[in-house]
């Protein structure tokens, strides 16, 4: 790991300082401020909230500063915040733990009297297979299979308990609206999690529009959970439309919307409704398909009666799964703005202090913590850790701060290369191409109803690196037509010399 963290500094020191080729003629400030003054003018910001903050980290010197201490709503680039609090706070070498383990006797027949259990850190990886096919649920149970035949099991006279104690029973923050908490992106976060936390649910079209949408398969195989679909049939070539609604903990989900006419096995994703549950029944099931019987049900910690099932916190461990390393989380975390690893982060930084550690707890110790950093606090208001929510406030002088400090760390390559890269990777894949900023300018892009927003880093014609921050609510016009003021205003970001 020291010598991947040597190679991302490397990088980052080349980053900073390969040669530009100057694309036209001598830029200087003044084509930089016509932009950003033209932005400021634009009939889109008129009643708008919004602001531009912009910093030659290199020489600490502002090129542009507008609004920068208005408190707006940030959408995902939050999750800045929350990654680079990660990234120095947990530190590069960071993995989380996930255990089997096992509380009774084994006897000469291989039976464990007693329970089997799955003890989570809060991994968001746990099971994930959208991350690396070697962390599905099936390839971890494998293994652990191979543990239990090694050691001669046959039969658990007990129980499959999860144990997700590590952080709270509040599965997605307060703050988020009823409209996303079913859909794959409301996506909650637990102590034990697992495939990260959504499934997909695919539909046949019905014969025409109008007609009823069929449900015909989920992936994975959710146990209890039940559908009320509603979801009908709409013009060819419409896509996904579909919303599931249903709430944390609650086995029923109701489908509504429409799939697109002659869609077979069209794919939509939603949210399990209670992780640790999914992981421990899927478990029970895989124990019992490979051979060794399970005498008890499978339960998670927060239902759980012990004064009808004995439990004990003195265990044998099995076996660890380790997570990826940070790295990788942050990586997936901002490059494909995954909400449910954003509100591991924010509640794994508070449980090295306090267990169960909630999201309130989180945003408490990254306060603190940015508080030291020099962090003027005023007007931040935070809900969550992925931005997710339209409570959210924080200001561009804030959201400037966590880019100057990080970009201070050793380890802020594995910020830096978390970022999508202009024209390639993430929400700027095919974007910026044949500009200055193509393959150059990585940035946090942020999207909900009235609110677009970016901030990331650019090295500038002159090898210098900067900063930037650009947050608009409240905009009138489309979310691609602000989408492209704000590209090419940070791509005269990176032609400013």
């Amino acid at each position: 790991m020291k010598a991947d963290l040597l190679t991302l500094i490397l990088i980052v020191f080349l980053y900073i300082n390969i040669p530009f080729q100057v694309v036209g003629k001598d830029h200087g400030k003044g084509p930089l401020l016509h932009t950003i003054q033209s932005f400021s003018n634009d009939q889109a910001l008129k009643n708008a909230n919004w602001s531009v903050y912009v910093k030659d980290l290199t020489t600490g010197e502002t090129l542009a500063a507008q609004n920068i201490h208005k408190p707006l709503v940030p959408a995902s680039v939050q999750k800045l915040v929350t990654t680079a609090s990660a990234m120095i706070m947990l530190g590069s070498d960071f993995q989380y733990e996930t255990l089997l383990q096992h509380d009774g006797r084994v006897d000469q027949r291989g039976i464990i009297n007693g329970n089997l259990y799955i003890t989570g850190s809060g991994d968001p990886t746990f099971g994930a297979a959208q991350l690396d096919d070697t962390l599905s649920l099936d390839h971890i149970f494998g293994r652990w299979i191979e543990v239990l035949h090694e050691i001669g099991i046959t039969e658990i006279n007990g129980y499959i308990i999860a144990d997700e104690r590590i952080f709270d029973n509040m599965l997605v923050p307060r703050r988020w609206i009823w409209e996303h908490i079913g859909n794959y992106f409301g996506a909650g976060i637990s102590g034990l999690s697992g495939h990260e936390n959504e499934y997909t649910v695919y539909f046949d079209a019905g014969p025409g529009i109008g007609s009823p949408a069929i449900v015909v398969n989920t992936e994975p195989h959710i146990p209890g959970m039940a559908f009320r679909n509603e979801v009908s049939t709409g013009p060819a070539g419409s896509g996904d439309q579909v919303y599931i609604f249903g709430a944390p903990w609650v086995p029923e989900r109701h489908l509504t919307g429409t799939v697109p006419l002659r869609a077979r096995d069209f794919p939509v994703r939603g949210s399990i409704h209670d992780p640790p549950g999914f992981v421990a029944e899927s478990f029970r099931l895989f124990l019992n398909n490979h051979g060794i019987d399970v005498v008890g049900e499978s339960i998670s910690y927060r239902i759980l009666d012990p004064e009808h099932i004995h439990v004990t916190d003195e265990r044998i461990t099995l076996y660890t799964h380790l997570s990826p390393w940070l790295f990788d989380i942050i990586y997936r975390t901002n490059l494909y703005s995954v909400n449910s690893y954003a509100e591991s982060l924010l509640k794994t930084v508070a449980a090295k202090s306090v267990q169960p550690a909630s999201t309130e707890d989180g945003i408490k110790a990254i306060k603190e913590f940015w508080k030291q950093k020099g962090m003027n606090m005023d007007q931040l208001i935070l809900y969550d850790g992925s931005g997710l929510s339209p409570s959210n406030r924080l200001t561009a002088n804030q959201l400037m701060t966590v880019l100057h400090e990080s970009s201070k760390d050793p380890a802020f390559g594995i910020l830096l290369q978390s970022l999508p890269l202009a024209g390639f990777s993430g929400s700027l894949t095919n974007q910026m191409q044949n500009t200055a900023s193509e393959g150059r300018l990585r940035a946090k892009s942020g999207f909900l109803n009235n609110v677009r927003s970016y901030a990331g880093y650019t090295p500038m014609q002159n090898g210098n690196l900067a900063a930037f921050v650009i947050i608009a609510n409240d905009y009138k016009g489309t979310p691609a037509s602000m989408r492209q003021k704000m590209l090419h205003l940070m791509n005269e970001i990176t032609k400013h010399q």
